[in-house]
Parts: C-alpha cells; structure tokens; sequence
C-alpha cells in the first residue's frame, strides 16, 4: 500500500524511504557500486572535514603567551604574588603562542617551572580550560643566605642555591634570614643546585638545630671560617658572639653536646633577654661551664671567630 501523503511528511525521510527500498530491489551489483561510491564518498569527506575541524578547533584555542594563566593548587605564603607572576612569564616566555591543544605545551612548562630552582618536583600539571596551568608541586623552602663577594644568596635547607639574592646591605629587613659567612666555595652555578662544601653544610646543621628557639631572632649569622678548626660561631645582633664549636651532627666528647649548649643559651636568654649576655661579649660553649668575657679580653681573631 502507497504511504498516504500529509502535510506532517518529512522530506529526507522519504528519501532514506525510498533509497532503502530502492537499494532492496536492486541486484548485488548495483548495491555493490552503490556501497562503493558511499564509501568513497565518506572518504572526501573526511579528507576534506577534519583537516577543516582540525583548523577551526585550533583557531579556537589559540592562546597567546600574554594570557597564559597559573596556578597553584597549594604554595605557602612566602611564594607570594610576585613570585607567581615570576613563573608564569617564565612559562609564557617557554610556551610562546599557540594552540591550547598543542601537545608539547605540558612537557615544556612543566621543564621552566623545574629549571626556575624554587621546585623540588613537580608532582602534576594540568591544563585549564582558558590554557593555562594548574600546578601541583613541592617548593624548597629558603631558610638563610649564604654570603659569597658582596652578595648573599639564598639557599634552602639542604644548601640549594634559590633564584634570589642580594647585594650585601640590601636585602628586605623581613623575614629574618640569617646569614652564612665565610663559606669557602664560591655559588653553585644554576639554581637549584647545591652548594659545595663541608662548611655550608655544617652551618645549615646548626641552622636546623636553633630554628624555633625562642631566640633565634637574635642570630644574625653563623660565621663559617673556623668550621676546620675550633668550630662554628654566633654573630648576635647585638655585636656579640657565641663560640659554639662542632657542627651539632659532629658526637664527640671533647665539647658538651648539642643539647646541653642549647639549654644554657635558652636559659641565658631567659634571664637576660639576650644569647651573648649583651653587646660586645663572647659567649663561650665549647666546655663544660660556659663562660663569658668582654670581647677586648681576647685576640681580635678569636673574639670575632674568624668574622671578616
């Protein structure tokens, strides 16, 4: 029976209708070029369309390097908005522009972000919607300066050279960094990397070991110079200094141990407020009974160990 015509017919469907029946009534040969010409047609098609798609989707996502954005799923607050602004130039600068979908983009950001020197690693990065970054990583966290020629850099607490650093006099009054003086080897050549030397490493071990203390503020330097000698020494704020001797990782019975030295400088702090007993004294914790003098008391090479 014929299909009753209506206002409500669809055209393309009459056409796959009558196509279908068309292709049912034909013999196999017909069907046969029929399915080859569909097939060859489909072939043009996408020939042609996906290199189209492929263009228009690139056009679409393009992303100039001046509106790439970053961030971080978690930094600490020291790495501030200004260090952030930092890494995201430095990731423009790396990606340039281009297509949000172009493949290289993660690897060649992920490279700028690890050769900056302020990451440990970088545990994931993903892509934005807008084409930029969001970024999982672990940072290094800076915990003093070591002073090389007139400039102090900083380093965190495994002696890795931080992409910071100062002319000596002009670092910011805060935070409270203190200084590593006298360090035999000059800085590491790239950030990230770490400093050489037994005695940079020693300063950092007492670093670690007065963190926290109620006093620490009260430390403006660990003088390196006399690391191969007689041991480490205190610069105070205050112009005084605190002979500590070994590095606290060194065990050895010729000194107090590490513990014991850290009570009497609480304990002094406590009762005076300061960790060299006031301006211009030398506090002296390599023997059994701390003592302290009057810097004048002394040569000038011992009173300042070594501090130039």
């Amino acid at each position: 029976m014929a299909r009753k015509s209506s206002k409500n017919s669809n055209p393309i469907a009459d056409f796959i209708d009558r196509s279908a029946a068309w292709f049912r009534s034909s013999g196999g040969t017909v069907s046969l070029v029929a399915a080859a010409v569909c097939v060859l047609v489909a072939v043009v098609l996408i020939g042609v369309g996906v290199p189209r798609l492929r263009g228009y989707l690139e056009e679409r996502s393009f992303v100039p390097a001046s509106a790439i954005t970053l961030r971080f799923e978690e930094a600490p607050a020291w790495f501030d908005a200004t260090r952030i602004e930092e890494m995201r130039r430095r990731i423009a600068n790396a990606v340039g522009d281009g297509s949000a979908l172009d493949a290289a983009r993660l690897p060649t950001a992920k490279d700028a972000l690890q050769e900056s020197g302020w990451f440990k690693s970088i545990a994931q990065m993903r892509l934005e919607g807008n084409g930029g970054f969001l970024v999982e990583a672990e940072f290094r966290t800076p915990v003093a300066l070591v002073l090389h020629g007139d400039r102090e850099h900083l380093v965190d607490i495994d002696g890795c050279r931080l992409p910071l650093d100062w002319t000596l006099g002009s670092r910011p009054a805060a935070p409270h960094w203190i200084s590593l003086l006298n360090a035999q080897n000059p800085p590491p050549g790239q950030p990230g990397e770490r400093w050489m030397g037994a005695d940079v490493l020693a300063g950092l071990d007492l670093l670690a070991a007065i963190r926290g203390q109620p006093w620490e503020s009260k430390v403006a330097a660990i003088d390196l110079a006399r690391h191969g000698n007689d041991g480490l020494v205190l610069v105070t704020t205050t112009g005084g200094f605190v002979l500590w001797g070994y590095a606290p990782s060194v065990r050895t019975s010729s000194e107090p141990n590490p513990i014991s030295k850290l009570a009497n400088l609480s304990q002094l702090f406590a009762s005076t407020g300061y960790i060299d007993h006031g301006s211009g004294r030398i506090l002296d914790l390599r023997t059994d009974i701390a003592t302290v003098r009057l810097a004048g008391d002394a040569p000038a090479a011992e009173d300042a160990g070594g501090v130039r």
